[in-house]
């Protein structure tokens, strides 16, 4: 209520570099998101806000959103949930308004009135979740399109401002219930805090400010490490080069395994827990970490890879085939794009088929050129026979490719064309594979940034065929129930 009124009728800072400026009233908008969490109160509530707005002359947005349903669907906690829900319809809203404006959205700001004292209680709040640097800055100024001009005063001053005016406001009933952690914070911890230091909302207010500015610096490092060692990106997927992590420092190391988990997960909050379990495995050199919904951190053969588990998303594991395939020196894991093929090994992918790759030695005098030709041939591209050395792998101890879904801009060298390069999402639009299916299409490299080898079951690159001077042939296939080398010949 405070907030509206000075928006009406005063200047305001919004800590966006103008100082006090007006708000023009064309630009005001209200957003009332009813939780319905307090049956006839909230709807009391609900009313009030839009009786208000009307004596303002400023148009209302009321979202009615079933909270605790949501919350019981999502398994998450209600506050939280309160919360996106409230953020979300405030994004979308600011997008339409200014969508129906003909204005850029980056124009827009969604004014929230948090005040000293909800800063200072995220504070306590976040030290007691084991928060980081991040975290202690507590509720930030100013954040994308949010902005929060009230973080000066305190929860008394506003309400004399408002009775200053003879205004009236609503209370929240929940605001007593210290079953919430932030009321229990309100009520309970911080009055025996001020007892002791009277100035407690003052003094943490200007260490969240302090500590903003130290975080955001930190962050802007730790954003450029991570371009500097990402080696894939996909929609639910990051690769990192695990070497250079675990040479950064750990200051930044920590921040750039935060970033990751919100770039896959906006809503991500990790503990330190979690971020030391994903450093530990780096610097063991191999390990799972397992993090928030479902994200896990893999670490293998120098690289670390942030993926997504369960049915849904990716599911790794060894399982018995490991241990029938150890004795021919063969290695077997279930994964979705995204992951080292052992060579020799196989690889099992979301949709049930497998990638396999061994290792043929070639006898002198043998014409394997054509044998390689004959084999594509009668195995309909499912298998392909390529130079082991040409692919990156060593013929005698082996080694490992990438299997990787596709991505935009992908390109290759077709067998066939001669070493010219063609686009491979060309490349399966003329295999007739429908686009909806392309994403899904494992694409095999020499590594994380090599070349392509093959596109599965379509065509193998240029660059890796046999020729007459091949010493080991890399047997690759793609295939569904038998390996098509145990199948009869």
């Amino acid at each position: 209520m405070a907030l509206l009124h000075m928006a009406a009728t005063e200047s305001l800072d919004l800590g966006d570099g103008l100082g006090l400026a007006h708000v023009a009233k064309e630009r005001l908008h209200v957003l009332h998101v009813n939780h319905l969490l307090r049956e006839d109160d909230a709807d009391a509530d609900q009313h009030f806000v839009q009786e208000t707005c009307d004596s303002l002359d400023i148009p209302c947005t009321v979202l009615r959103a079933d909270v605790a349903k949501l919350a019981r669907e999502r398994d998450g906690n209600v506050e939280e949930i309160g919360r996106r829900v409230r953020y979300d319809a405030a994004r979308e809203l600011a997008q339409k308004l200014c969508a129906e404006q003909g204005v850029s959205r980056q124009k827009a700001k969604i004014l929230t009135a948090h005040t000293a004292d909800d800063r200072t209680e995220t504070f306590m709040m976040n030290v007691m979740r084991g928060s980081g640097m991040s975290g202690l800055t507590s509720i930030p100024r100013h954040r994308g399109l949010i902005y929060r001009p009230l973080l000066n005063y305190t929860h008394e001053q506003l309400k004399d401002w408002l009775k200053a005016r003879n205004l009236d406001w609503h209370e929240d009933a929940t605001n007593t219930d210290t079953h919430y952690l932030r009321v229990y914070m309100r009520h309970n911890v911080l009055p025996l805090l001020k007892a002791r230091n009277p100035l407690l909302v003052q003094t943490v207010c200007k260490i969240a400010d302090l500590m903003t500015d130290e975080d955001d610096y930190l962050e802007a490092k730790a954003a450029r490490k991570l371009r500097q060692i990402t080696l894939r990106k996909g929609e639910s997927l990051l690769v990192l080069d695990a070497l250079k992590l675990s040479s950064t420092d750990v200051v930044i190391a920590r921040r750039v395994v935060r970033i990751v988990a919100r770039q896959l997960i906006p809503e991500a909050w990790l503990e330190f827990r979690h971020v030391d379990a994903v450093l530990e495995a780096v610097a063991a050199g191999a390990g799972v970490a397992n993090l928030p919904q479902n994200l896990e951190a893999r670490v293998r053969l120098g690289t670390v890879t942030f993926s997504f588990t369960g049915a849904a998303r990716s599911v790794v594991s060894v399982d018995d085939a490991e241990t029938s395939n150890k004795a021919a020196g063969t290695v077997h894991v279930t994964a979705t794009f995204g992951e080292h093929l052992a060579v020799p090994g196989t690889l099992e992918l979301a949709d049930g088929r497998v990638l396999s790759a061994r290792i043929l030695p070639v006898e002198h005098g043998f014409d394997v050129v054509s044998y390689a030709t004959t084999h594509s041939q009668e195995w309909l591209g499912e298998s392909v026979l390529l130079d082991v050395q040409a692919c990156g792998v060593d013929p005698i101890h082996g080694g490992s490719l990438w299997v990787s879904g596709l991505e935009a801009g992908d390109t290759m060298q077709p067998l066939g064309m001669h070493g010219q390069s063609k686009k491979i999402s060309d490349l399966l639009g003329e295999a007739g594979v429908p686009v909806e299916s392309r994403s899904m299409m494992p694409i095999v490299r020499t590594n994380i940034r090599g070349y392509v080898v093959w596109v599965a079951g379509i065509r193998p690159d240029e660059r890796v065929k046999c020729t007459q001077d091949t010493k080991h042939l890399l047997e690759l296939n793609i295939y569904s129930g038998h390996k098509p080398f145990e199948r009869s010949q």
